[in-house]
């Protein structure tokens, strides 16, 4: 995916709608000469580029498919564990009278804590490679990568827009890429490290013993963990083997032409040659920052720790016996979201929730149900209702500032 790159529309709506048409409090506006002189060159630019917000054609059929996914996977998620708990599930009123007032303070202490290490992520390295702090543009960028990246598929529409978002509070584009470059290549980099780890830990302790799901959430959770595996890969490859990983990647473009899967060869090969220059780029800025690198993979390695650790907080909130199985439902939460991370819905919703209730049918009892949909909200919907809410609030300021002007 190139999301560095400008993205065409003649079409689009006010970006102010979806991407913070008004100043954040406290944050002033970067002027263009606010880039640090100590930038490589080829990522300094003496003017703030135009960037267009992404196409919003047809964004009403996405919506009606997301919702429909979204009833989808309730559906299923209620339905799977009907069966599996034999209708033994415990009603709204009786699993609200099971929830603990310490569990759910610590439940929300970790919600907050990803919410808020996301936000740090950017803060350090916005201070990197633009030499600011920026809290308000790293807080908001935050938001709405979650958000976008749940309403599309494969989680591909946050970084066009919080570039895009970050252009409009007066970063350059390049310094912009950059930032979400690093961000996200960092993310997932931890996210596929500490999965890897826990997935060898549950096989070690045996989290999934007893499970009469156990064989496949194993094998589609091997499978997902080796597809998130291939970016970070091919990355590391081209950084340091970089003649061969050439070689190979020409290699294959030609098998793919002979296959008639790639049409033209010299685009497709200048496309993957470009992301991986784009993302060697943005590594150089953060490196030469040892101090910001760290705490930027500080925060990477946090926030994927405590987004695992989620359903062990849902559950020791709904009161369900957890004794020492910390570790063995961080594994059992790894195994089912790597098992559908290469399904292509938005959040993996439709899938997630049933691969949820098999995973986690032996530690959760009769809390089953509401135990994984508490846990979807905590990693998935609340980021859909705080971009409504964004957006809800944006088209207001929006509206507000227009009638001001028109007086």
């Amino acid at each position: 995916m190139e999301i560095n790159e400008t993205p065409a529309s003649g079409e689009e709506e006010d970006a102010a709608a979806h991407n913070g048409g008004a100043e954040e409090c406290g944050d002033a506006p970067a002027r263009e000469g606010d880039v640090p002189a100590a930038q490589p060159a080829d990522l300094r630019q003496d003017t703030v580029n135009t960037v267009l917000p992404p196409k919003k054609k047809r964004r009403w059929i996405w919506n009606l498919v997301l919702v429909a996914i979204i009833a989808l996977g309730l559906w299923g998620l209620f339905g799977i564990s009907g069966e599996i708990t034999d209708g033994e599930g415990m009603t709204f009123s009786e699993a609200m009278s099971k929830i603990n007032a310490p569990g759910a303070v610590l439940l929300a202490a970790v919600v907050l804590g990803v919410m808020v290490v996301d936000c740090l992520k950017f803060c350090f390295v916005n201070k990197a490679v633009i030499g600011r702090v920026r809290p308000a543009v790293a807080i908001k960028t935050s938001f709405l990568g979650k958000f976008y990246d749940n309403i599309t598929p494969f989680a591909t529409g946050g970084q066009p827009m919080q570039i895009y978002y970050m252009t409009t509070k007066g970063v350059n584009v390049s310094l912009s890429s950059a930032v979400v470059l690093i961000r996200y290549f960092g993310s997932i980099f931890a996210f596929t490290f500490l999965g890897a780890l826990f997935m060898i830990l549950g096989v070690c302790f045996g989290a999934l013993d007893g499970n009469q799901s156990g064989t496949l959430i194993q094998v589609v959770g091997w499978v997902g963990l080796g597809v998130n595996l291939i970016l970070p890969t091919f990355i590391a490859f081209f950084v340091f083997f970089p003649k061969l990983a050439n070689r190979c990647t020409t290699w294959f473009i030609n098998v793919g032409v002979k296959l008639h899967i790639v049409k033209n060869k010299e685009r497709v090969m200048a496309k993957a040659l470009k992301i991986i220059d784009d993302f060697v780029s943005s590594f150089k800025i953060i490196i030469k920052k040892p101090l910001w690198l760290v705490l930027f993979l500080l925060c990477c390695f946090a926030e994927n720790f405590l987004t695992f650790s989620v359903p062990y907080f849902v559950m020791n909130a709904f009161s369900c016996e957890l004794d020492g199985m910390f570790i063995a439902v961080i594994s059992l939460n790894v195994f089912a979201t790597f098992g559908v991370s290469f399904i292509p819905t938005p959040g993996n919703t439709g899938v997630v929730e049933g691969m949820g209730v098999l995973a986690f049918r032996t530690v959760a009892g009769a809390t089953l149900a509401w135990s994984v949909l508490f846990w979807r909200f905590a990693v998935y919907y609340i980021y859909i209702i705080i971009g409504i809410v964004m957006t809800v609030v944006d088209l207001i300021v929006k509206n507000v500032k227009s009638a001001r002007r028109g007086q």
